[in-house]
């Protein structure tokens, strides 16, 4: 099943209940819309965590929608394997995509160095916001693969 039908069906679960379709709304847009770290950077990251969880979490503004067109089609074409492409990704990127990664896997086995390249590279506003996005990022993504997997 495709990013795209794992959407549509997180979309119809929450219709379900309008209230909540506009609080996760209400919730999800800011990250994006306020800039404390670069959208297309937090797309790199939605598209990341996608892949590994195999759910997505679909747009939730125009913001994420102009983050996934302004994306390099040569970067979500890579993303699956991003550290066998040095010239491809940027030094933030990589280090955003290194802890995007832990932190689906296990956040609590976050490094001290893999949480200071990202506070390096986005300072300490940009870290605190990155990590909210990866939190729903990746509760969604995990929510949207499994509305999938039910009867």
């Amino acid at each position: 099943m495709s990013a795209t039908d794992l959407a549509t069906t997180f979309e119809r679960v929450l219709a379900l209940r309008p209230e909540l379709r506009d609080a996760w709304r209400d919730f999800t847009a800011p990250f994006w819309e306020k800039r404390l770290v670069d959208p297309v950077l937090l797309e790199l990251a939605r598209a990341r965590v996608g892949q590994m969880l195999g759910g997505s979490v679909p747009d939730a503004c125009d913001a994420m929608r102009d983050a996934r067109d302004a994306l390099d089609p040569r970067k979500r074409a890579a993303l699956a394997a991003w550290w066998n492409h040095d010239a491809l990704f940027t030094e933030t990127e990589r280090a955003c995509l290194r802890f995007a990664e832990q932190f689906v896997l296990d956040p609590q086995e976050i490094s001290d160095a893999e949480a200071h390249a990202v506070k390096q590279a986005l300072g300490d506003a940009g870290l605190v916001a990155f990590v909210g996005a990866l939190a729903i990022l990746d509760g969604f993504s995990r929510f949207a693969r499994f509305a999938e997997t039910q009867p």
